[in-house]
Parts: C-alpha cells; structure tokens; sequence
C-alpha cells in the first residue's frame, strides 16, 4: 500500500498540485468589474442560503431589452457559490478565492486526463500553458462559471474514459453530474448528446451484442442527467425564464450563414490570442507561436478524425457547431476555454505526425516548445502580479459605494431605479433595478418608465447611453437631480 501511494505517477500528481498552489493566490481580487452576470449569480446564491424563492430577485427583466441578462440563471454556479455566502457573505475575495480553487482542481483532472495520451513531460507543459496562460489569469477577477463547468466536463470525461464499463452506482453519479454540468452552462446539453452519438457509435462498430451489454448505462445516462437537470431547476428549485428564452431577440438579428461565416473567424482569432499574449519584447515569439500552434491542432484534428473516434471528438464538434451558430459575439476566450484541454491534444498530435530534424531528441523538442510558450507569457504575467492589488474599475469604487449607501439610506425599500447596470444595482441596494431603454426613442423611455413604475433614474458617467443622458437633461418636467457626486447623479422622477 505505501509503496502505491509513493508510485511515480502519484509523486508526478503532488509535484503538479504543487507547481498549481501560486493560482490560489494570483489575481485573487477585492473588487470586480461591472459585469452584471456575477451579481445575478450571487443574488441567487444569497436566496439559496436564505431560503428564498429564485422568482424574488430585485432584478426586473425587461423582455424588451433581454440581452442585459435574463429572469435568473439555471441553479448550478449559484449553488456553488451559496456555501461561500453563507460563510463569507458577500465577499468578493471570498468568491474570487472559490473561482481560483476551481481553476486549481482544472489543472489537477488535466493532469489525470492528459496522462492517458502522453508523458509527463508533455502533460507538464500541457497544463502550465493552460492554468498559467495570462488570459487564464485575468478570468480569474470575475466570478463567472467557466472553471467549474470545466472541471466537472473533464471530471465526466475522465470517469468515461477511466470507468467503460460503469456499474449502477457509477452511472447514477455520471448522472447526476452530467445534471449539475447543464445547470451551470446550457451549453453543457452538448455532453450528454455526446455521449448518446459515441455510444451509438461504438455500438455500430463493435460487437452489437456484446457492445449493447456493456454499454447499457451509457444508453440511459443522457437522458437521466436531463431528468437532473429537469428536477434541479424546476423542482428542487423554480428558476424562472424568460418565454422565448432571453436571447431570442440575438438570434433574429441576422443569417444563420453569414453568423457561421463570422464566428469562424472570431474563434479562430481568439484561439491564436489565447497563445499570443502582449509581451513586450517578446512579441515576435507570439506571432510565431500562434501560428504554429493554430496549424498544428488543425493538422492534429484532421488526423484525429480519419483513425478511431473518441468521446471528446464528439463534445468538440458538438460544442463548436453551438458556438458557430450561436450569434454572441463578445465572448472572447471564455467560450473555448472548456475545450481548450481537447484542443492541445489535437496539437500535440499534429506535432508528433510531423517529421521535423530527425537528429533533435523528440523530447527536446517538447521543451524548446513549451519552454517558448512560457517564456511568452512573462511580460503579462509580472505586470498582472504588479497590479493585482489595485480596485477594478466597477462597485468597489468609491464613488459607487458612495451612490449605493445613500440609495440604501434615502430610498424607499420597494423604490425602482432604472440604471445601465440593474443587476448590479439590485445585488448593492436590494433596490428593484431596470436597464434603461436600448431604443433612444424619447417617448419609449417615457413609456418603460411609466409601464414599471420607475421612481429614480441612476446616471454613471461612463456607463450610461447618451440617449438615457440626453433624455434626464431635456424631460425637467419629469425629472429632477436627487443626488450626485464625481461619477453618479440621481434623478428622481417628480411626474
């Protein structure tokens, strides 16, 4: 037994858990910016601990304006945030400091995923140049759901790979996670549908009998991890949605051709950026890193695809065929980052199909290259050190703590407050908050404040459209300056 827990490959594990233990402290922040979707998640959270309904969140969804954030969000990442809260309060370190644990336990199942195609020496460089990556870094300032949802989909394809033939028990847990997985990102649907498509094609290519029994559970999984997913959020818990989904409204906005033909390009650019960091001096290694590493995953992939298929083969053109026809363009990195593992394996199978210098040690060649990548990210990486203490631009400044304490100590409890940040607004001052219009249409800003019966109009300086400051500077029938200090003015409405 002791000989077992001091094996080579559990030594390997530890030594990376401690090359891993600098991301818990790294960019762990007081402050965030003025994202609206963490103070969703975190209001969610506060009802989780508190016992409250999902429907009682201050937010006030405008189906008109959807594209601000919908009703709630599915329970998944509130549920993991509510022991925080129900420790911590709302902390922002504290929540920063879950999200940093999240990224630490991705590059722990990287470790154990990776091991299963390549050497330690290349899962070394594989998981560094993911979890150390500078845009990795930065993600870790907002509270958002991508590194949970990321570990449970490696964590559920590890267990798929590690565990083929699944007893009872395990499928009842795949399932449940599977389950969880969906209710943290919708777009985790993508697992289950690719675990149903590979089973069917094991089956099609095997022993049909034999295969059929061996695989019985995996024929069963998807649809009792949507039966999960079905009774967290909408039996254990009722998250309200938006009719026609909160971002119906993106989807009429253009051709489903012309949104591929875009998004296959956006994604393209955002995966050379993932590898091609600002770095000084060093910029001229990024402009050569980015372009062999783009060449050699797609040179990894198309060799993937001609021999036999695997699992993640299935999730990555499932979860790309979402992505290119989803017509959200302003995701940046955060998308691929859930596959971005899969991805690296495309590209150090594109590198090992490639005969370069013969005469180079194969492992020599592994550390020139990811010693390169690394050395990359050095700029980036110091000054992200240097400034990781100061305030983001967003709540915590002073002038907006400034705005929320007197709107907590001035405003009547049930008072509605129509600003450019209503999730924010309402997670700070318990307020009930609207976006302003997305129309500069005087009379339709007239009629939504009518329509919700809105009390105040909450200006920022950098926040808030022209149309919304043009319309408090011209309607002084309407409205009148309540309060005001550097960055804010509160208008109360007086008609």
């Amino acid at each position: 037994m002791f000989k077992d827990i001091i094996s080579r490959k559990n030594i390997f594990i530890l030594f990376m858990a401690i090359l891993l233990l600098p991301l818990l402290f790294i960019n762990v922040k007081n402050s965030h910016d003025w994202g609206g979707d963490f103070a969703m998640y975190i209001m969610q959270a506060r009802n989780i601990v508190n016992g409250i309904s999902q429907t009682e969140i201050p937010y006030i969804y405008n189906p008109e304006n959807a594209v601000v954030g919908p009703p709630a969000y599915f329970i998944g990442f509130p549920l993991i945030l509510s022991p925080v809260y129900a420790i911590f309060g709302n902390s922002i370190y504290a929540f920063t400091l879950c999200v940093s644990v999240f990224l630490f336990l991705v590059g722990l199942i990287m470790v154990m995923y990776l091991r299963q195609y390549f050497s330690n020496l290349i899962v070394f460089f594989l998981v560094l140049i993911v979890v150390y990556n500078p845009w990795t870094i930065n993600m870790k300032m907002e509270i958002m759901s991508e590194f949970p949802f990321t570990f449970i989909l490696l964590l559920l394809v590890y267990l798929f790979n590690k565990y083929p033939n699944k007893s009872l028990w395990l499928a009842m847990i795949v399932s449940v996670l599977m389950g969880f997985l969906i209710s943290i990102r919708v777009i985790g649907i993508v697992f289950p549908i690719a675990v149903l498509l590979f089973t069917i094609y094991k089956i099609a290519t095997g022993n049909r009998k034999k295969t059929i029994s061996i695989y019985k559970y995996d024929l069963l999984i998807p649809f009792a991890s949507i039966l999960i997913f079905w009774l967290l959020n909408n039996l254990f818990f009722t998250v309200p949605q938006a009719k026609n989904g909160s971002y119906s409204d993106i989807w009429a906005n253009g051709e489903l051709f012309s949104t591929v033909l875009y998004n296959l390009g956006y994604y393209t650019e955002q995966f050379k950026y993932f590898f091609s960091p600002w770095g000084g001096d060093w910029n001229f290694l990024q402009l050569i890193l980015k372009a062999i590493i783009f060449t050699f995953t797609i040179v990894g992939m198309l060799k993937q695809f001609t021999k036999k298929l695997e699992l993640f083969d299935f999730i990555v053109v499932l979860y790309f065929g979402v992505l290119l026809t989803y017509p959200y363009h302003h995701s940046g990195i955060r998308f691929l980052f859930p596959i971005m593992p899969f991805l690296l394996i495309y590209l150090v199978k594109g590198l090992q199909s490639i005969t370069i210098y013969e005469s180079v040690n194969h492992t020599v060649k592994i550390v020139i290259m990811g010693s390169l990548v690394l050395v990359s990210y050095t700029t980036v990486l110091s000054h992200i050190l240097r400034t990781q203490n100061q305030i983001i631009v967003g709540p915590q400044e002073n002038t907006a703590i400034d705005a929320f304490k007197f709107i907590n100590e001035n405003t009547d409890a049930n008072s509605v407050i129509m600003f450019a940040k209503p999730r924010v607004l309402a997670l700070y001052t318990n307020r009930q908050s609207i976006a302003d219009n997305n129309k500069s249409n005087t009379k339709e800003t007239t009629k939504l404040i009518r329509k919700y019966d809105v009390d105040y109009i909450l200006i920022q300086n950098e926040l808030s459209r022209d149309a919304i400051k043009k319309y408090v500077g011209k309607q002084k029938n309407i409205v009148k300056v309540y309060w005001s200090n550097n960055k804010f003015k509160l208008y109360k409405i007086i008609d």
